[in-house]
């Protein structure tokens, strides 16, 4: 790494701490930077100090992570969306997949199942016509064998692949 007197030695540049800031006073050989310039005078209380590349690098790191995140503090929160069904639909057989529910307000025949906000139904079908024929037919059952909580049965509207038919579907 070169330095402004031309050196390649790698030191670390020499600074002096003046009044309000820090100044480059040139390389710790003292070739042709600022010292030559005759900038490098240093006066009566004032301190030499030398900062290393890796310093440098430690204080700029440290500076943008600080920055950045009180950058994300400032933002607002964003809403979690409790109905919204996360995580893999698991294929059982034919058109029907099923997902454990986390969140369930309400009774378990009671709820609704929407389809990118588009209602599905009929509701509580028997297992093997949401295999069979699918077409938005869903159950929400309690199942202690698997998941030891609400289970959702469900045949997307036009029985694709609820993973990858990218839409999103929300119990209510």
């Amino acid at each position: 790494m070169l330095c402004r007197c031309g050196s390649a030695d790698g030191r670390p540049w020499q600074l002096r701490r003046t009044r309000h800031d820090l100044m480059p006073v040139g390389c710790m050989r003292g070739g042709r930077g600022l010292q030559k310039a005759g900038l490098a005078r240093q006066q009566p209380g004032e301190v030499s100090l030398s900062i290393s590349a890796n310093t440098r690098i430690v204080i700029g790191t440290t500076l943008f992570a600080l920055a950045s995140s009180a950058f994300l503090y400032a933002l607002p929160p964003s809403p979690i969306d409790r109905d919204l069904l996360r995580g893999s639909f698991y294929w059982l057989q034919g058109y029907a997949y099923q997902i454990p529910v986390k969140y369930l307000n309400g009774e378990l025949n009671a709820a609704r199942l929407y389809e990118d906000d588009k209602l599905l139904g009929p509701a509580n079908s028997d297992r093997e016509e949401i295999a069979t024929k699918g077409g938005g037919r869903f159950q929400l059952f309690r199942d202690s064998k698997s998941f030891f909580g609400p289970v959702l049965l469900l045949s997307t509207s036009d029985n694709t692949n609820p993973n990858t038919n990218g839409r999103k579907y929300h119990l209510k």
